[in-house]
């Protein structure tokens, strides 16, 4: 993904404060891909219907269903699975130049996840709908395989030279969302059925430009599948990341002090999930910083360490490089940490305010700070595995993600039995906890580096 940090750092070389807006810009979107765009799209129907048609039971029922469904298929079931191995195969395809295997197998990752993602998702819905109408569980079926579709191919679009193009697929696609839901969305199955074709249109645009960019005499491989070509601690890794993403939000869900029955067997933390939205959605200036050192500045000083490497590159010169690659490494933190603790800064003084607009009541005040210093550890933490992975690293990267998803979910339990004061806490500590961690990690992962590439292979 490294050319699409080179393809944005052009876009500084004129209109100075137009091109960093539009850089930072594209970077939080195709650095957050869907993710961070559908929860701000799932919040926006909420207060729009909410102004239009007053408190509706089917409006909070779609919000509850299609956190579900984000939650079953980017994350618990295929996408969290093969999203970090398929980016390696991808990667390695490319170096081996070997391009024209990229969109086979990308026609069937998709098509493998829903081979095996169906037989669980359709008696899932059936067993939590029982008593819903089926055009619902159709409705919610066909919106996970699209969702599928969209978190694999947002692998893709953040690397692809029709960058701007996807980046605007994105923003028409959700903001399409918004709008039919607010002339035509008076029903559940309707706004179910407006998501669902939302979606599809982004899926549409997406793999349009994928398929531009990628030439191919064959429609589908399964080959990814296969070992060697199917790295398991990547995958674990990606699984247990994404379970520890969202282990926080299930126990607030179904523990019986803070969550209750929305729709079918779903349920719901009026306590926990408008706090923890919030909290994600503070995260994107951070995430586009992140998102462009990362494709450009560290991409660049690794390649030049890895070419000195292999074209036999004086010891001087491989450690210049990695020590450049070290100072970028420790800038690329201090500057998240730094800018998104202005962020945060700037939320907590007007968070009030904003609680009245938005007319959520201040006792989820505190609560709300605590989440958005979690969602900030999260992003710190997120932004050191990545450079874990840039330096194959995939071990420490898996084992980092499960000590994640242990302590998330431990220590949530623990945060609710002491009380309403601790709510959040679990969620912000362990992130604190698996950050620090990490820190240690990759210092000594940089700091053996030379010695490794040379002594391990």
């Amino acid at each position: 993904m490294a050319g699409i940090g080179f393809e944005l750092r052009k876009s500084l070389k004129s209109d100075r404060i137009l091109s960093l807006t539009k850089v930072y810009g594209y970077s939080a979107i195709l650095s957050s891909g869907p993710w961070v765009i559908s929860i701000l799209a799932i919040v926006l129907v909420g207060f729009i219907n909410l102004s239009n048609m007053g408190v509706t039971n089917d409006t909070v029922r779609f919000q509850v269903v299609v956190t579900y469904s984000i939650a079953f298929a980017s994350s618990l079931i295929i996408t969290g699975i093969v999203q970090l191995p398929y980016t390696r195969y991808v990667a390695d395809l490319l170096f081996r130049k070997r391009s024209d295997e990229v969109l086979p197998s990308y026609f069937g990752t998709i098509v493998a996840s829903w081979v095996v993602g169906l037989p669980i998702v359709i008696p899932f819905y059936n067993w939590v709908f029982e008593h819903q109408s089926k055009f619902l569980v159709t409705g919610v079926v066909a919106t996970f395989m699209v969702l599928c579709g969209v978190w694999i191919s947002s692998i893709l679009a953040a690397s692809l030279k029709y960058y701007k193009e996807a980046v605007w697929s994105y923003l028409i696609s959700y903001t399409l969302i918004v709008v039919l839901s607010y002339f035509f969305g008076s029903t559940i199955e309707k706004l179910m059925l407006i998501f669902f074709f939302g979606n599809l249109l982004l899926l549409t645009l997406l793999m349009t430009y994928i398929i531009k960019s990628y030439d191919s005499t064959r429609f589908m491989r399964v080959d990814f599948f296969y070992a060697p070509n199917f790295y398991w601690t990547l995958a674990l890794a990606g699984l247990f990341y994404n379970l520890g993403a969202w282990v926080d939000k299930f126990i607030f869900w179904y523990h019986p002090a803070t969550g209750h029955e929305v729709i079918g067997k779903l349920n719901a933390s009026v306590v926990y999930d408008m706090p923890i939205f919030l909290a994600y959605l503070s995260i994107l200036p951070g995430m586009a910083i992140f998102f462009f050192r990362l494709e450009s500045d560290f991409a660049e000083k690794y390649d030049f360490y890895y070419d000195a490497v292999r074209n036999g590159g004086t010891l001087g010169v491989i450690n210049k490089y990695k020590n450049e690659m070290v100072t970028i490494i420790r800038h690329a933190i201090e500057e998240i940490i730094m800018i998104q603790g202005i962020v945060d800064v700037l939320l907590f003084l007007t968070a009030p305010y904003f609680f009245d607009i938005l007319h959520i009541s201040k006792l989820y005040l505190g609560l709300f700070y605590i989440l958005t210093i979690g969602a900030m550890l999260q992003l710190a933490f997120m932004s050191v595995q990545a450079f874990l992975y840039y330096l194959d690293r995939k071990k420490e990267a898996m084992w980092l993600s499960i000590a994640f998803f242990v302590l998330n979910g431990s220590l949530t339990l623990i945060s609710i039995e002491l009380g309403p004061s601790f709510f959040g806490y679990g969620y912000a500590v362990s992130l604190l906890i698996v950050f620090l961690l990490s820190l240690l990690m990759i210092r000594d992962e940089m700091k053996d580096l030379t010695y490794e590439t040379f002594m391990l292979q």
